[in-house]
């Protein structure tokens, strides 16, 4: 061990530290920015208004323009919606991946009973994510009425 010492210059080797150790906290963070960004696009297809009837009066075809105009808000309303449903999903796997990735690989500082509990309800998590037909959204949504 002297050795060693004295051909790095006195100094002990200390352990690398890992690259990766910050990788659990970013997909972390990175889903709840996708999280929230699905929460306005969900909003954006809740709160666009259709157009209203009056402002299709300088056109010679009404009926037809208001028709138009519509069924162009209808896309883009189901196109919100698709984004939503998309960015959510992604942003739930992610936020569970994140979690998981951080239970695993980044909490060895931590007491060994709080890294169980961790896992436990990492699994839970995760089963209950692929298992219920119910989103995380409506679940929330639910909890709320019952108050």
């Amino acid at each position: 061990m002297e050795l060693i010492q004295q051909l790095n210059g006195g100094e002990s080797p200390k352990p690398k530290k890992s690259n990766k150790k910050g990788l659990s906290d970013a997909v972390i963070i990175s889903a709840v920015a996708i999280i929230l960004m699905s929460i306005i696009f969900n909003w954006m297809s809740d709160f666009s208004q259709p157009p209203e009837e009056e402002d299709f009066s300088e056109y010679s075809n009404q009926g037809q323009a208001y028709q138009d105009a519509l069924n162009d808000h209808q896309d883009k309303v189901r196109a919100y919606e698709g984004i939503y449903s998309l960015f959510s999903s992604i942003g739930l796997v992610m936020l569970v991946s994140g979690l998981f990735y951080k239970t695993v690989n980044d909490s060895h500082h931590l007491p060994d009973w709080v890294r169980v509990a961790m896992m436990g309800g990492v699994m839970w998590f995760l089963i209950r994510l692929f298992t219920t037909e119910l989103s995380l959204f409506d679940t929330i949504e639910l909890l709320n009425l019952l108050d």
